[in-house]
């Protein structure tokens, strides 16, 4: 049996789609769409949404517009759901450790990534219980940081699990669209917060991009910069790993200096799909100062990240698909990487 191809789309292509289907002239978006819910029928294709998709249509205060987009996501998704970037980056962290670095894990071989990215619901999309929702002691404002995290009371693990019971798919409905005649404002509960976190990342890396636009000298150094950040952005994971396994994470660290300190963080970084992804990516974006950072450049990232190496078709923006295409990840993985949803009908039926 052919398996299904599995195709991503970007947020702002899902609303590109919403806005065909409403307009209902002939057009390029407007074939996308059909040829997309065909291709799910029937069976070929399965078109997934990832964590990032549930945050930006959250952030959709209007909700008649918020229902219309997420309409179109449930007829297509049938809320089928990529596993969100810090759960593939742990499994590829393991396989790194014993293909890569060459320790032993005290196991078989691990199981493939490919087989567990892809799955349902929005639990899957978080890796989380308690689905979208994240707790925290205070939401972040002005001038206060946000609280430490908290565990979910079982209170609240017991309602959620009443509402994934409830028929209709209502628990996987609520926490894409929301309900009706709500801003989702409410005290004490941030809907938007991606979008402020996302300000903090570019201001971030625009801060990056200036001090190497003046210091040139060390523009030269920009790869290894990027790629020690990305290996402390998943030594976390990489502590789980070597606690489970019994390693230890300096051994690892030392490990990496023996077989050639920054070269090496690189190629282990390269050994890891996900984290390939993101390191080339942001890497080359920053060698290119016409495009500068934006708020939404961290969640397309981390989406980006999973669905590049695990799906079969990824459209996505211009400048996404022409950083990917310089870096020969579409080659790599074997995935078409597209900018244009005029050319989907035709990959689909490939």
């Amino acid at each position: 049996m052919t398996p299904k191809k599995i195709v991503y789309l970007d947020q702002n292509k899902w609303v590109e789609l919403l806005k065909a289907e409403k307009n209902g002239a002939d057009s390029p978006a407007l074939a996308a769409a059909i040829a997309l819910r065909e291709a799910v029928d029937s069976g070929i294709a399965v078109v997934p949404l990832s964590a990032a998709h549930y945050l930006e249509t959250w952030h959709r205060s209007n909700w008649e517009s918020r229902h219309a987009l997420a309409r179109l996501m449930r007829a297509i998704s049938q809320f089928s759901t990529l596993a969100p970037i810090q759960r593939v980056q742990r499994w590829e962290i393991d396989i790194a450790l014993t293909e890569y670095l060459g320790f032993e894990v005290g196991r078989e071989n691990p199981k493939p990534v490919r087989g567990q990215v892809l799955g349902r619901g929005v639990d899957h999309a978080f890796a989380s219980l308690t689905g979208r929702l994240r707790l925290v002691s205070n939401v972040a404002k002005e001038g206060v940081p946000e609280g430490e995290e908290l565990d979910p009371e079982p209170k609240l693990l017991g309602l959620l699990e009443q509402l994934r019971a409830l028929p209709g798919d209502v628990y996987e409905w609520w926490s894409l669209a929301g309900n009706e005649n709500d801003s989702m404002i409410h005290a004490d509960w941030e809907t938007r917060g991606q979008h402020r976190i996302g300000d903090s990342y570019a201001e971030q890396e625009r801060q990056l991009s200036n001090h190497l636009t003046t210091n040139k000298n060390k523009k030269q150094k920009l790869d290894d910069l990027i790629a020690a950040q990305e290996l402390a952005e998943i030594s976390e994971h990489i502590h789980e790993a070597t606690e489970e396994f019994r390693i230890g994470t300096l051994n690892v660290y030392g490990r990496l200096v023996e077989m050639g300190g920054p070269e090496a963080v690189k190629e282990f970084l390269l050994a890891m799909p996900s984290a390939a992804v993101k390191y080339e990516a942001r890497r080359l974006k920053h060698r290119n100062s016409q495009w500068p950072w934006q708020q939404h450049d961290q969640i397309d990232l981390a989406a980006l990240s999973v669905a590049l190496p695990y799906a079969d078709i990824v459209v996505t923006e211009r400048q996404w698909t022409h950083l990917l295409k310089v870096a020969k990840l579409d080659r790599r993985f074997g995935t078409r990487v597209i900018s244009r949803l005029g050319e989907l009908p035709g990959l689909l039926t490939a």
